[in-house]
């Protein structure tokens, strides 16, 4: 059976994700932030974010994957994508 993911519960637990990473958060975290855009977001925080979200979501991400990432929802994407 395919889990079906919440898309704002999703986003919910990367804001989770992303703020226990680099710390409070000066901005709202929607779909449409981009890293640059979020203070202390640097290429280290990068990668733990990433596997972050691979262990809390059971996901994998491809190394294009990962450079292809335009902002918050492009994670999101990829998580509620169905697994396969």
């Amino acid at each position: 059976m395919v889990e079906i993911l919440d898309r704002e519960d999703v986003l919910h637990r990367i804001r989770q994700i992303v703020a226990n990473t680099v710390g409070p958060i000066n901005i709202e975290i929607s779909e449409s932030t981009m890293a640059s855009q979020v203070e202390g977001w640097d290429s280290l925080t990068h990668v733990q974010i990433v596997v972050a979200i691979e262990s809390e979501f059971n996901v994998r991400l491809s190394s294009s994957e990962i450079a292809q990432l335009e902002n918050i929802g492009s994670l999101v994407d990829i998580v509620c994508r169905p697994k396969r």
